[in-house]
């Protein structure tokens, strides 16, 4: 059946799919037991966790539409951990690939889950360089990659090429547990403007469950993935990150994508501990002359913005 759950093998990288709620659906009175067999995130508790109460109500109070995914393999791209991280002594850090901001555990402790909602990014040629190429941009949450060389994620791409006049955008909702290859979801629209809310859960060191709703159509879509073959996930930071990512085995020409900002971002930790991002490591992108292309701002305890340059 077309909305049953099913376990599907890509290059090695397992995934289940749950089975797709009913339309009229109502999350607010299921049992926890059928919100588990639907993809959808239990209901917390409203008085011993209220804020994740108010951050689960939100998003479930809405009138969703929930699709079992399909995958499509893009091996041309990958999203990497961060290339050439450095930090610097006014509390900032930059990357090559990188703008966003990254939080770290308390010691002796790892993430094991993380939240955040972000706009769409709108892509358009960055002035001064050439047309008929294509530039990328990359809006995204995940655990590991500073520092590791794993790093879980998901977001959306926002690509364009500017071509004897004409524009061409290409904008879609992806997945990676890198080292693998980047995901597309085909079968989840998503454009510029759209506003995103993602969760990120690792239920072990190999696997994890993502939840992801574009909150601006009503879509809603989840699904748990096993990691490549010897790849660990370490927890040992959680990021909200635009990225130039790699593709065809090189970094890629960041795309003119404007600013987009991240809210209701933070990660809680495996002993329960909570790490907003407005706490974080503020990440700025370079380029090859050590020019900020990317700036991110942290603006309140939970939102940054991040700005092309």
């Amino acid at each position: 059946m077309k909305n049953a759950k099913k376990e599907i093998a890509m290059d090695k990288l397992k995934i289940k799919t749950f089975e797709a709620a009913p339309e009229g659906f109502d999350p607010l009175t299921a049992s926890k037991t059928t919100l588990l067999r639907h993809g959808i995130v239990p209901k917390p508790d409203e008085v011993k966790e209220p804020k994740l109460y108010e951050a689960w109500h939100k998003v479930y109070s809405r009138k969703l539409k929930h699709i079992v995914p399909e995958f499509v393999e893009n091996k041309s791209k990958q999203h990497r951990p961060s290339k050439h991280p450095k930090d610097l002594k006014n509390g900032t850090s930059t990357s090559t690939n990188w703008s966003g901001v990254a939080v770290f555990p308390p010691a002796g402790d790892v993430f094991k889950w993380m939240t955040g909602n972000w706009i769409v990014p709108d892509p358009n040629q960055p002035p001064s360089l050439p047309t008929g190429e294509w530039y990328y941009s990359s809006a995204w949450i995940g655990i590991d990659g500073w520092g590791s060389n794993d790093v879980l994620q998901a977001g959306t791409d926002s690509d364009v090429l500017v071509q004897n006049g004409v524009t061409h955008k290409q904008v879609s909702a992806w997945w990676e547990w890198f080292p693998n290859y980047s995901v597309t979801i085909n079968n989840f629209p998503v454009a510029s403007g759209d506003y995103m809310t993602c969760l990120i859960c690792a239920t072990s060191t190999t696997t994890a469950t993502i939840y992801l709703t574009n909150i601006s159509t009503g879509i809603h879509t989840s699904f748990q993935i096993t990691a490549p073959s010897g790849t660990i996930l370490r927890g040992n930071c959680a990021e909200w990150i635009v990225e130039a990512p790699t593709v065809n085995g090189g970094q890629s020409a960041l795309a003119n994508y404007g600013a987009t900002f991240f809210d209701e971002s933070y990660a809680f930790t495996q002993k329960g501990v909570e790490v907003n991002a407005g706490t974080g490591t503020p990440i700025n992108m370079v380029n090859s002359s050590n020019s900020v292309i990317s700036q991110t701002v942290i603006e309140g305890t939970e939102i940054l913005k991040t700005s092309f340059v």
